[in-house]
């Protein structure tokens, strides 16, 4: 009989030693978030308040790594590469994800990658120094059109959907314009700021409170501002009411490599969407300028599949 316990026991353990990572306690260990941008900019200033409210939902540190070489390929592809128990993460936009795919001959596809969801949806827009005396983008093709080749566009850099959102405009209103990459959106913002560039063109709500202040005006955007919590941008002109019938944006979400079995995707998407609907959360969007949404991975993926063939569409009429 002894024995027979002693059996039955063995076997019990031997069991458990089995039982696939999913059905284990998720997560088990710290959260790798990856961002492969700099610090400083709007994706990573999003990316380190989800990190703090899925750091307080699941008991377990979630750390912010930015990993920004290769114009981001260093951060997809750790990501990609990464062991597939859920526990690395991707922290990244659905265009910043998109555009290098179309423009680059880059070391990863969109199918390297799991949705998880999305949570963080804004518009790209286009800002200028208070002191440029210009009200909106009329005023800006005015100017251009006065001063051919002369004016200056910002942009985080050429594999952008900054970039994507310049090109139409300038195409679509036949502008002789010079677009200038810079590197992510931190420099770009200080280029702004400081009155280096004509325009710049960003993700929204990045430099509000420049905004607020009156320093920086808004001239146009990609779609509609009208959830901004900032009511006098609300009724911005779009990009559509100056000649360029476009929508761009960007949905910040999260991503684990291809291969992560199901149930640790689900466990890892439940954490995700219990962040992104948290008080904490909803506090930081009221205070950054968008209230948080939630996408669900499969509605994420959807998403980032249609946004991919606009902006094809786009590269192929005004880029190449």
């Amino acid at each position: 009989m002894k024995l027979k316990l002693i059996t039955l026991a063995a076997g019990a353990l031997a069991a458990a030693a089995v039982v696939p990572a999913a059905a284990q306690e998720y997560p088990s260990d710290t959260i790798r978030m990856v961002v492969p941008w700099r610090a400083g900019g709007g994706t990573d200033t999003i990316a380190r308040a989800i990190a703090a409210a899925m750091e307080k939902e699941a008991g377990r540190a979630v750390v912010v790594d930015n990993l920004t070489a290769g114009t981001g390929n260093a951060g997809h592809v750790h990501v990609k590469d990464a062991e597939p128990d859920g526990h690395t993460m991707l922290l990244t936009g659905s265009s910043d994800l998109n555009v290098p795919v179309i423009f680059r001959n880059v070391p990863y596809a969109l199918e390297d990658f799991a949705c998880l969801g999305g949570f963080y949806d804004t518009p790209t827009w286009v800002l200028a120094h208070k002191d440029q005396g210009m009200d909106d983008f009329a005023d800006f093709v005015e100017r251009a059109k006065e001063r051919p080749g002369e004016l200056t566009v910002g942009v985080g850099s050429f594999i952008s959907s900054h970039y994507v959102l310049a090109r139409a405009l300038v195409g679509m209103n036949e502008l002789d314009a010079r677009i200038i990459p810079f590197d992510g959106g931190g420099p770009l913002m200080k280029a702004i700021l400081g009155n280096q560039v004509d325009i710049g063109v960003i993700h929204a709500p990045v430099l509000l409170d420049a905004v607020q202040a009156g320093d920086v005006k808004v001239l146009t955007a990609g779609g509609s501002l009208e959830n901004i919590n900032y009511e006098p941008v609300r009724a911005t002109k779009t990009a559509a009411e100056y000649n360029a019938p476009v929508e761009i944006g960007i949905i910040r979400g999260l991503f684990v490599p291809k291969d992560t079995p199901q149930e640790v995707r689900e466990q890892a998407s439940a954490l995700v969407e219990a962040a992104a609907k948290s008080e904490d959360f909803k506090a930081f969007g009221e205070n950054f300028g968008f209230a948080p949404v939630w996408m669900d991975g499969d509605a994420f993926c959807d998403f980032i599949q249609k946004e991919n063939a606009q902006y094809r569409e786009i590269k192929a009429k005004f880029i190449d």
